[in-house]
């Protein structure tokens, strides 16, 4: 068991998650216009927050976590809500590919400092979209180390990123940047921990 499956237990009690998710989706929305029937995977879904703040009654969305507790919890949740449309299956980024060109939308909240080779999942969420499809990545901007301190940073594989690194990885791999704005600050340990936002396109 990682510390997540235990950590899903209470997960949906952690206000400033779901407050930075909201930043996310709005920020998200503000720049692009997703089809109200899109085909979403929402990768690093923990127990939903994105997933349930994107859905409609005619979009469908793909969770993916390595967590079992988290994918048990968001499918839990999507049963009492009576969606029929969301759930969320177990996936490791590290062993697995993903589904090709079935996307509109891949969208990824504080995950990708969890994996080690950014490149390897930038080439994974190129590949999961359909032409013109778009990418969502939400992470924390550099950091000391200190933003997981509590957990002595079991799992983290980078302290957040600069903003125009994440840009040039996702560049890299043939994404068009729309944008990468700073939507929300997390405060602890007496301090801030910003996240950024980018939303790219694949264009070809």
């Amino acid at each position: 068991m990682n510390r997540f499956d235990e950590a899903a237990k209470t997960w949906d009690k952690k206000q400033s998650s779901i407050d930075s998710s909201n930043a996310c989706v709005n920020n998200l929305l503000e720049k692009t216009t997703l089809k109200n029937d899109a085909n979403i995977l929402d990768y690093g879904c923990g127990t939903g927050f994105i997933a349930f703040a994107l859905s409609n009654e005619t979009n469908n969305i793909l969770g993916m976590d390595y967590s079992d507790g988290m994918v048990s919890r968001f499918n839990e949740k999507a049963k009492e809500l009576d969606f029929d449309n969301i759930k969320a299956v177990k996936h490791n980024m590290n062993e697995e590919e993903l589904p090709q060109e079935q996307f509109d939308l891949v969208i990824s909240s504080m995950t990708m400092h969890h994996i080690k080779d950014t490149n390897m999942f930038a080439r994974k969420c190129f590949e999961a979209l359909k032409k013109d499809g778009i990418v969502c990545i939400n992470d924390l901007e550099k950091e000391d180390g200190t933003f997981h301190k509590k957990h002595n940073n079991e799992g983290v594989e980078h302290f957040g990123f600069e903003k125009e690194d994440v840009c040039k990885i996702f560049e890299n791999q043939g994404f068009e940047i729309v944008s990468c704005d700073t939507v929300f600050k997390h405060e602890r340990n007496d301090k801030e921990y910003p996240l950024f936002n980018l939303i790219a396109k694949k264009a070809k």
